[in-house]
């Protein structure tokens, strides 16, 4: 991915932290010359390692044992940027962008213990707090889906992110657009409004 110098992050705690919030990711992998794409749920553990899985009848996993390296990028907000948004006169318009792409090696996990693990975790991910659903590991009607799915890990070889959110910009352009955003009739507008100055730190 290509990341401008002056939107590039390297803090790993922003890094994690952008992942687990947008864990929603979109995995690409080759086959010759097929290029694979799957979005599926992804989680990310304590030691970097990225889990996450794919229906068994699709294709992708199936080239992993000759090709195991590929991709994983996460977007987060985004938004269209007029150039009508900012305080000074001259602009053009841009599009303001948070992502973080993930270069790694993959591998299929075949233990049913370490797969329900997983499920575990990305259920806890995203369930409530409150009351929170959990997989019966008792009820076989659960263990014979599994059957049905491809379970994944990926060790990360290189990590790029960027957050292109105008910090190029002055500090009365930067809070116009800002303002702009979260007064605009688009919920993800509000979502890169927020991004945005806390990205900006205003």
């Amino acid at each position: 991915m290509y990341v401008p110098p002056r939107f590039k992050v390297e803090d790993q705690n922003t890094i994690n932290s952008f992942i687990k919030e947008n864990a929603f990711g979109l995995l690409i992998s080759t086959d010759g010359d097929v290029i694979h794409d799957t979005q599926t749920p992804l989680h990310l553990k304590a030691d970097g390692t990225i889990y996450g899985h794919i229906a068994r009848a699709n294709p992708q996993w199936k080239s992993w044992t000759q090709n195991s390296k590929v991709k994983v990028v996460f977007s987060g907000p985004h938004s269209y940027i007029s150039p009508k948004y900012y305080e000074s006169e001259f602009n053009v318009p841009t599009w303001n962008y948070s992502a973080v792409s993930v270069t790694g090696d993959i591998k299929i996990i075949d233990s049913q213990d370490e797969v329900l693990d997983f499920l575990d975790a990305l259920v806890q991910d995203n369930e409530g707090s409150e009351d929170p659903w959990a997989l019966d590991r008792s009820d076989d009607r659960y263990i014979q889906l599994l059957s049905g799915f491809v379970v994944f890990q990926i060790t990360p070889t290189d990590i790029q992110a960027s957050f292109k959110m105008n910090q190029n910009k002055s500090f009365e352009d930067k809070s116009k657009v800002i303002d702009s955003l979260k007064h605009s009739g688009c919920p993800f507008d509000h979502q890169t409004s927020e991004f945005m100055a806390q990205a900006n730190k205003l």
